[in-house]
């Protein structure tokens, strides 16, 4: 297996990964606008590809903090989607995606990095609660608990504010689950 960075020319082929593993074509479309949104941060998003067939995808994209305080803000990293096609799922390709977004992330000096998925999966990775950061969503989460941090640099966050999301993501259908 294959983990390598993407880029915008591969929108379609990255899409076709999200459709095929939720049986939808809501992650599809919303993949495929980040992708082509100036928010996108290829260098973190990876795919993973084996015998030449793309079978997985993690996004990210950039997001900005805007202080309650008014002091000034300061960018995150949103994670949103990931996905494995379901003939690869359950082999910890997820993982691995993850995993190398993180240390790239942490290695180049990022602060944080958010989603709003499944505690049960994230927390695997050091994701906690984002609700006591003070980090809000752009629109409410539901389930509030879905909606999750990962501190890269230490002591960076508590400074209470909404986050400021790619256009594709800033709806109050994107925060439900």
């Amino acid at each position: 297996m294959l983990i390598r960075p993407t880029s915008t020319d591969e929108a379609d082929a990255l899409a076709a990964v999200h459709r095929s593993a939720f049986g939808a074509d809501l992650e599809a479309d919303l993949a495929r606008a980040l992708i082509l949104d100036d928010a996108y941060v290829p260098s973190l998003s990876f795919a993973a590809e084996e015998g030449g067939k793309l079978i997985g995808h993690v996004l990210f994209t950039r997001a900005w903090l805007n202080r309650d305080d008014g002091m000034p803000g300061f960018p995150l990293l949103l994670l949103a989607p990931l996905s494995v096609v379901p003939g690869s799922q359950r082999e910890g390709i997820g993982t691995v995606l993850v995993e190398a977004a993180i240390t790239l992330a942490r290695d180049g000096g990022e602060i944080a990095m958010l989603v709003f998925g499944d505690p049960a999966f994230y927390g695997r990775f050091g994701f906690v609660a984002a609700g006591p950061s003070g980090i809000r969503p752009p629109h409410p989460a539901e389930p509030e608990w879905g909606w999750q941090v990962l501190e890269l640099a230490e002591g960076i966050l508590g400074a209470p504010g909404t986050l400021k999301v790619a256009a594709p993501l800033d709806s109050p259908e994107m925060w439900r689950e």
